[in-house]
């Protein structure tokens, strides 16, 4: 047995709870979701979990650890994840002001890049930002049992567990916030708002890391 399952289930509670408290990762997919549609927000719940499964296995490895305790490290990991979500944001901006509409033959061709663009922003945001990777070294090895050994492997488990709760969720959330965004999208003016609220969203966001997210002393 890898993980103690007293340990375990007292874990899949908080995992729960910490899944279904609003953050800046149902923020960035509730703003994919607004201007792309469900299937651009559950191509982002996908990247926001593989960025999770990177911050899994480096807190398994005491990288983590290693970064949380370098400020050049941990601040030039948050400033650039900043810097990525205002460039978003302001692309966003950008289409809102310009009133930027494709077509419909032209959206339909670029389906598959839109998916992938918007897996990339979601995989960039949560790689870039090292509180994740903080939370990880803090929360995981507290349901981890030394008795049973193997506590790299047990604390990948815990994130990886982490992950697919909060993806199921996150993707039911964006799956029924992107169908109504799509049922507004078919005016080309209301998709111009969409698209300024999710670039509002995003720089809000990089606001909050520039301001709150600081390393802690």
């Amino acid at each position: 047995m890898i993980l103690d399952p007293t340990l375990f289930t007292a874990y899949l509670v908080a995992a729960l709870a910490l899944a279904l408290s609003p953050g800046p990762d149902t923020m960035f997919v509730l703003a994919s979701s607004a201007s792309g549609g469900s299937r651009s927000g559950v191509a982002a719940t996908f990247g926001i979990s593989s960025g999770g499964l990177v911050h899994a296995t480096l807190a398994a490895l005491g990288i983590s650890a290693l970064i949380a305790a370098s400020p050049v490290a941990f601040d030039a990991l948050r400033i650039g994840g900043a810097l990525y979500l205002l460039w978003i944001g302001a692309k966003a901006l950008r289409d809102f002001v310009n009133g930027l509409r494709a077509t419909d033959a032209t959206l339909a061709a670029s389906g598959e890049a839109s998916f992938w663009i918007a897996y990339r922003r979601g995989f960039m945001t949560n790689v870039l930002n090292p509180k994740v990777g903080i939370f990880y070294v803090a929360f995981l090895p507290q349901f981890a049992n030394p008795e049973l050994g193997h506590i790299p492997l047990q604390i990948f488990l815990l994130g990886l567990t982490h992950n697919i709760i909060g993806s199921v969720w996150l993707v039911a959330l964006s799956s029924l916030s992107g169908r109504a965004a799509q049922a507004f999208s078919r005016n080309p003016r209301i998709r111009a708002w969409l698209d300024g609220i999710a670039g509002l969203v995003y720089v809000a966001l990089a606001v909050r890391i520039f301001v709150l997210d600081r390393r802690p002393a």
